[in-house]
Parts: C-alpha cells; sequence; structure tokens
C-alpha cells in the first residue's frame, strides 16, 4: 500500500490486515513506521518518485514469495488555483506523483504477480468530471482512469487485474488542510464534506471498503473499472 502511513492508506492497510492479508505500506512520511507497527504491517520508507526506492520497495513487499495485491494510493491533491496563476513546475510535480509514479508503482508490481493478482489505483472524481482551480489535479487523475483501462486490457491476461478507486471528498487531515480557509468565512467544514445525497460525510474506512471489494474474489470478474465512492455525488 503506498502513502499507508494515514488517511485513506492507513485504513486500506488496517482492513486488508483484518482479512488476513500480510501487508507493507511504503510511505515518505516516517510516521509511517507507527502506523505500521499499530496494525502489524511491515513499513519500507519509499519516495514513489524515485525509480529506486520505489522498485525496493515492492521488492521487499514481495519477498520471496510474490505479490497477489497492489494498491497504487499515494499522491499529491493541493487545490490547483485559477489557470492562469499555475507554474509549469506545479503542474510537472502534480503528473509526476500521480501518474508517472503510479504508472512505475504498476509496473513493478506485475513484475511480481507470478500468480496473477490485483491492482488498485487511486483516481477521483475529479478526474471525471473536472472541477475549478483544480485543473492540473483533475488532469492527473483523468490520466489515472485511463491508465487503469489500458492496464487492465494490457495485464489481464496474466491474470492481473487492474481497477481503480474514484473517491468523492473524504474526511481526511489533508481534506480539512485545505479547506481550512472556508472555515474563517464561516463555512461548517464538516457540513460541506456531508454535502451528498447520501448526508455522510465520507470516511477512510468507506475507500478501504470497496478496496477490499476489488482485491478479494467476489471481484473475479472485474477489471478496467472505476468504482465511484462519493456518497452519490456524481450521480
Amino acid at each position: 500500500v503506498t502513502g499507508g502511513a494515514h488517511g485513506i492508506g492507513a485504513a486500506i492497510a488496517a482492513r486488508l490486515i483484518e482479512a488476513g492479508a500480510t501487508v507493507t505500506i511504503a510511505d515518505l512520511d516516517p510516521r509511517g513506521a507507527d502506523s505500521a507497527a499499530a496494525i502489524g504491517a511491515q513499513f519500507v520508507a519509499c519516495d514513489i518518485t524515485d525509480t529506486e526506492q520505489l522498485a525496493n520497495a515492492v521488492a521487499t513487499a514481495a519477498g520471496s514469495e510474490g505479490l497477489d495485491i497492489s494498491i497504487n494510493n499515494a499522491g499529491i491533491f493541493p487545490t490547483t488555483g485559477p489557470v492562469a496563476s499555475v507554474a509549469d513546475d506545479f503542474v510537472s510535480r502534480m503528473l509526476d506523483v500521480n501518474v508517472r509514479a503510479q504508472f512505475s508503482a504498476t509496473r513493478e508490481a506485475a513484475a511480481h504477480m507470478p500468480r496473477g493478482g490485483s491492482i488498485v489505483n487511486m483516481a477521483s472524481i475529479a478526474g471525471l468530471g473536472g472541477g475549478a482551480n483544480i485543473s492540473a489535479y483533475a488532469a492527473s487523475k483523468a490520466a489515472v482512469v485511463s491508465m487503469t483501462h489500458a492496464h487492465a486490457i494490457e495485464l489481464g491476461p496474466s491474470g492481473i487485474r487492474v481497477n481503480a478507486i474514484a473517491p468523492g471528498i473524504i474526511d481526511t487531515p489533508g481534506v480539512q488542510e485545505q479547506l481550512e480557509p472556508l472555515r474563517s468565512s464561516g463555512v461548517d467544514i464538516g457540513k460541506r464534506i456531508a454535502a451528498n445525497p447520501v448526508g455522510l460525510a465520507g470516511q477512510p474506512d468507506h475507500i478501504a471498503r470497496a478496496v477490499l471489494f476489488l482485491v478479494s474474489g467476489l471481484a473475479a470478474f472485474v477489471s478496467g473499472h472505476v468504482l465511484v465512492v462519493d456518497g452519490g455525488s456524481t450521480a
């Protein structure tokens, strides 16, 4: 599980452990070591944009027996801002982390799946519909959607299923930080996060449950699919 130190990634790792999987968390944040220890997972410090570190993390997770599951969760999601104010290096960084590194992670994971397996990418509803002031982020997640379709077709004959999750707004520390400026103007952040037809504030475990389904035998005939988990926001 890349980006498993906290938030959605940590919830995914916990659900997989609960289901009986042997889990490795790969994260740039050293606090991931504590998160991993708390649930009985292994931790590998890893900057997913560093090809050598990524390859080492995947190989460490695979060990001598190979991988069955790979969760490409790590990513960045700062608000882009008005298109006129977005610098090229910002866009390059967004694409490097959210697209190129996920591509590399899939390549490395597939090489360690001799029995086949399941890969889940983290997309976003922003990659399906866009939005003002998030153009670079939306573009990166749209690329993840397309990459998921392409890799599902290419890797399917090797017994590897590739799917993606498109979360809506999820109540994580990162999202709280993104929305914090609205709080000072009197916006109720809790209500904003729960502003969907279901009326629930999306939680990391809502995404973790969806991932658990996609990697399980219950989804044996599901590949190339983007599962939207957003409380009906995009219905």
